[in-house]
């Protein structure tokens, strides 16, 4: 992450009559500096801080600027230097029952504590400059849906049917088959696949480094003997493919300008959406973070060790990958199985 200027924001003095006249001048663009520069001086990952985190928070701190002053009104009507809790409450119980007011749409409970997060980031950077306080006791609502039930695994059989659907024989359905592989069987994530390099990966060892990890961390994952395989025969077909100097193992096959470069995380979700889409996927089985889910449920059924599933998945605390435990559908079907076999 670039740390941006600080040119308004080193100086103390300074800093807080430039985060005053922004609030008062409902100047965004500040804001959102002062935001970033907060994160990355005095915020929990400091200068690690991913780019997609800081874009998440600037879409919550641009919500709660359109609830608390819209831009068609000549003044806010909600003080930003003096907001309170009860403030923060009403903001939350907007988005509950309005949604997002930038878009008009609804968000689920997650996303509400997101925006909620967003702010509060935003008030911390406030008060760091000596602008304004954090207001306490604000919680985000909860939502009632287990995450179990939020974030469901693909089932084993419709995860059979989209590895027939890719065509190793097809260079570009070698690439996504690929792509699900990492995702569903080495429990990597979207952004770790598209940023994992040709170096990252070691075929005599059956290892893949994961380098650019949530949160900058490392961390090493052995592979499957066909995985490794199938890893290794896309590495020899990428090379018709890669532009010169590419280092990524995924690389856009389409397109005149970015043929041959590096895939982006957008990319590879709407390309594997598609693929959903192609087989007539269930609406509940949609996003290419289920693959990485799906690969949770599989290490804990498989070894039905914690320890080792938050190993192999890069979780530092158990309690979340206890979740793997609970989305293990396969196994309540064979619970209900055994009743019909009774009866």
């Amino acid at each position: 992450m670039e740390l941006v200027s600080l040119a308004n924001w080193h100086d103390p003095g300074k800093r807080r009559l430039e985060a005053v006249r922004a609030a008062h001048e409902r100047d965004e663009a500040a804001l959102l500096e002062l935001l970033k520069t907060y994160l990355i001086l005095k915020g929990r990952k400091r200068a690690t801080l991913s780019p997609k985190t800081l874009e998440t928070y600037e879409v919550g701190v641009r919500d709660f600027l359109a609830w608390a002053w819209p831009p068609d009104s000549p003044a806010p009507l909600v003080q930003l230097l003096k907001a309170t809790a009860d403030d923060l409450d009403r903001y939350v119980a907007d988005l509950q029952t309005r949604g997002s007011h930038l878009e008009g749409q609804p968000l689920k409970p997650s996303s509400v504590a997101t925006y909620l997060a967003s702010v509060r980031a935003l008030y911390r950077a406030l008060e760091w400059a000596g602008a304004a306080q954090l207001p306490q006791g604000v919680v985000a609502p909860r939502d009632p849906t287990p995450a179990y039930e939020r974030r469901p695994a693909l089932p084993l059989n419709l995860y059979k049917e989209l590895l027939a659907h890719l065509d190793p024989s097809e260079p570009a359905l070698q690439r996504d088959r690929v792509a699900v592989r990492l995702m569903a069987e080495a429990g990597l994530r979207i952004s770790e696949v598209v940023h994992l390099l040709v170096s990252d990966v070691h075929p005599r060892e059956r290892l893949l480094e994961v380098k650019r990890g949530k949160g900058s961390k490392q961390r090493t994952i052995p592979l499957s003997n066909s995985l490794c395989a199938e890893l290794e025969r896309w590495l020899r077909t990428r090379l018709a493919y890669a532009a010169a100097g590419e280092m990524r193992v995924l690389v856009n096959m389409g397109g005149r300008k970015a043929g041959g470069r590096g895939m982006t995380a957008r990319m590879l979700r709407e390309v594997i959406n598609g693929h959903y889409q192609a087989l007539g996927f269930p609406e509940r089985y949609r996003g290419a973070h289920m693959l990485r889910h799906t690969a949770g449920t599989r290490f804990y059924k498989a070894s039905r060790d914690l320890h080792a599933t938050a190993r192999l998945l890069g979780h530092s605390n158990l309690n979340t990958s206890a979740i793997y435990a609970k989305m293990d559908l396969e196994g309540l079907f064979e619970v209900v199985d055994r009743i019909d076999e009774g009866d």
